[in-house]
Parts: C-alpha cells; sequence; structure tokens
C-alpha cells in the first residue's frame, strides 16, 4: 500500500512540472507574437501618419500658393484698372505691350490738384492748391477740358507750388487739373536655375510679386473684341497667371480707363 502510494505520488510530480513548462512555452509564444503584431501594427500607424502628414503638407502649401497667386493678381489688376487714369485726347496709356511685359502710366495714389492761379505759357512755377510730398522727378499731366500735357517735376513739391521741369506751352486757368502719374510696368525675371518670378516696378523700384510663376499671358483687345498691337487702341487687357509648375491658374479681364 505504501509502496504504492508512494509510487503515484512520485509519478504525478513529473506530470505537474511537464505541464507548467508547457503553460510557460504557451505564454512566451504569445507574448513573441503579440510583440510582432504590435510593432506591424504600429509601423503601419507611422506609415499611416507620415502619409497623412505629407498630404497636409502639401495640401497647406498648395492653399497658399493659390492664395498669393490671387493676391498678386489682385495687385497687378487693381493697377492695370488704373491705367490711363487722367489721359485725354489720343494719349497712349502703354509704354509696352508684350505677352508677358506690361509698362503703362497710372495715378497710383490718386495725387491731384488743382491750378489756383492762371498759369502764362512759359511758366515753371505753378501755383497749386495743395502739391506736398509730390517728389521730384515724377511725371505729371496738365488737363483742361480737351486734352492733357505732359510735363515733369524738377523738385519736391511744396504745399502751394510745384515746379516743373519745361516751361508750359500754353497758358492754364484756374481750377486746372494736375495729376501725379507713376511708372509702373510688370514683367517676369527667369533665374539661371530656370524659376520664374512675377515683378513689380514703380518708378524704377523693382519688387517681386510670385516668386515661382510657370505663366504668365497679357492679351491686349479693342473695342471690337479683337487682339490688338496698338496702344491706342487698347481698351481691355486679358492677364492669365499659373503659379508654380503644377499650380492654379487664374485669369481676369481689366477694363482699360479711356
Amino acid at each position: 500500500m505504501t509502496h504504492t502510494g508512494i509510487s503515484a505520488s512520485q509519478q504525478a510530480k513529473p506530470i505537474r512540472l511537464e505541464w507548467h513548462l508547457n503553460a510557460r512555452g504557451v505564454g512566451l509564444i504569445e507574448l513573441l507574437i503579440a510583440l510582432a503584431i504590435s510593432s506591424v501594427a504600429i509601423s503601419a500607424a507611422i506609415q499611416a501618419f507620415a502619409a497623412y502628414g505629407f498630404r497636409l503638407s502639401s495640401q497647406h502649401a498648395s492653399m497658399t500658393a493659390n492664395q498669393e497667386l490671387r493676391l498678386g493678381l489682385d495687385v497687378l489688376c487693381s493697377e492695370l484698372r488704373l491705367a490711363g487714369g487722367g489721359l485725354l485726347g489720343g494719349d497712349t496709356v502703354f509704354v509696352k505691350m508684350e505677352v508677358d511685359d506690361v509698362e503703362f502710366f497710372a495715378n497710383l495714389s490718386g495725387s491731384s490738384t488743382i491750378l489756383t492761379q492762371i498759369a502764362e505759357a512759359g511758366r515753371q512755377d505753378l501755383l497749386v492748391e495743395d502739391g506736398a510730398d509730390w517728389p521730384k522727378g515724377k511725371q505729371v499731366l496738365l488737363c483742361t477740358a480737351t486734352h492733357c500735357a505732359w510735363n515733369r517735376l524738377a523738385a519736391d513739391g511744396r504745399k502751394q507750388t510745384l515746379t516743373l521741369m519745361a516751361p508750359t506751352l500754353e497758358q492754364y486757368q484756374p481750377k486746372t487739373a494736375v495729376v501725379l502719374l507713376n511708372r509702373v510696368r510688370y514683367y517676369v525675371k527667369r533665374s539661371d536655375e530656370g524659376t520664374q518670378r512675377l515683378m513689380r516696378e514703380v518708378d524704377g523700384v523693382a519688387s517681386t510679386v510670385l516668386n515661382d510663376v510657370s505663366g504668365v499671358q497679357l492679351q491686349y483687345f479693342n473695342r471690337n473684341g479683337g487682339m490688338t498691337n496698338d496702344a491706342r487702341d487698347v481698351v481691355r487687357v486679358r492677364v492669365t497667371i499659373q503659379a508654380g509648375r503644377q499650380g492654379s491658374k487664374l485669369s481676369r479681364d481689366i477694363a482699360i480707363r479711356m
């Protein structure tokens, strides 16, 4: 009896020990499998997050480029609308008319005044209502009801006096309009790397409007809707700009003041 009980007890121990070893083995394998699955899931999540971040960055860059394109086009078109303001009697608005280069006169600041006294022919000093802060060298127009005459300031304007570079050729009555003009140019500048920038130049001072453009097209139309190369016939300009190599393209038609 005793020998049999001892034998059963001894036989039971290896069975329990083997069961514990197997239990430990299964737990380790499951842990390794879980770690492998977790690693795969984390890697996939990182890749998905990176892809999402790239798309978000691309969308943000595209939105920024489109916004800059709209702002640049707004500036060009708003100043082009002012081309010819104050001109009369067949004066030419445009100095240059090319597909990617346009130059014109416009009163960007809205500066104008009137004569307060008669200006006899041959005069260079004009008595005006207010000529303060008109810079030396700027173009000016003296406009009657029928025509305008070009001139240039020989000195900075004073409160009640403008000094012209050339004497007047005719007599001007009080209340004759005097208009300050800016010489404005928009053109494409190409770098050695092949990129293109839209530039703005006002009275000889240049600045960048758009840093990266793939195309700028200017088309000039006459009263009949046909394209023209004659600056005297232009009543409308179509501006088309594309940003970057794959960027958006915007186009607007601008009526020219006549």
